[in-house]
């Protein structure tokens, strides 16, 4: 229904992969009415790591480390502990092969007692005394180097004011010479809503995304939708900037708004 509307104002939409990692991630997180997960300090702290992102697996204490929840580690711990229920972390292990030294990690339901190295080849036994390790799933991984902090954040925003009906995320745009992306299209009973959103703002070239912004404002006229523009970015943003959002009339939510 959403492509639908782009394709009535003359426009050619397709969902690009991203697309499916932000409506497969959104289950694995609980689903898109408790996306609050998200608004702990903690736990973007946890999805922003360099290392997670890659896949590399950690401790329940080194999460702790990475993420410092500090006062709230209970209720961090029991976050992780929902996350591997729902896979979104997968349990396993670290393991050092005793003949090659190659240290990888093994899914929990990957092994028995008898190991085979995954390089070598050759069978070790699993240590007496070992620490789980959590390695984050595939599709989170994808997601989140895809943008999916503040395309999921505004999406949990822009259901506070009104229940939505539809919603679909990262959807390449085509009209003439004209390409673009849009990173969120929500339809809400009380109308429908378009949003740029960016985890990171490269503030020396503001110009691009100020001509960026005007493409989808754009867009947004011809298919009747509000326009925002969020970003998770810590750093103020330039009185110039602030003014052109303001002058093109492009609703702002900011880091601050995401995580209330």
């Amino acid at each position: 229904m959403l492509i639908e509307l782009l394709e009535q104002a003359g426009y050619t939409a397709e969902l690009r992969p991203k697309s499916r990692y932000m409506k497969g991630l959104v289950p694995l997180l609980g689903g898109q009415y408790t996306l609050n997960l998200l608004q702990n300090e903690d736990i973007l702290r946890l999805f922003s790591n360099a290392q997670i992102r890659k896949g590399h697996a950690y401790s329940l204490k080194q999460l702790i480390q990475i993420a410092n929840p500090n006062d709230e580690t209970p209720r961090f711990i029991d976050q992780i502990a929902t996350m591997a229920a729902s896979s979104a972390f997968i349990r396993g292990y670290r393991l050092q092969c005793p003949t090659c030294d190659l240290d990888t990690w093994y899914a929990l339901d990957e092994i028995g007692e008898q190991v085979v190295c995954e390089g070598c080849r050759i069978p070790f036994q699993l240590p007496l005394e070992l620490d789980f390790a959590f390695r984050p799933n595939r599709l989170l991984m994808e997601a989140l180097k895809s943008g999916a902090l503040t395309v999921l954040l505004t999406l949990h925003h822009l259901q506070q004011d009104s229940p939505l009906v539809l919603w679909q995320s990262n959807l390449s745009v085509k009209q003439s010479d004209m390409e673009t992306d849009i990173d969120l299209l929500v339809q809400r009973e009380d109308g429908l809503y378009m949003a740029e959103c960016k985890d990171k703002i490269d503030f020396d070239n503001l110009d691009a995304l100020q001509s960026q912004l005007k493409i989808g404002k754009r867009i947004a006229e011809d298919i009747a939708a509000n326009y925002c523009f969020a970003s998770l970015d810590e750093n103020p943003f330039p009185d110039t900037f602030v003014t052109f959002l303001e002058q093109e009339n492009i609703q702002f939510i900011a880091r601050k708004q995401l995580l209330s």
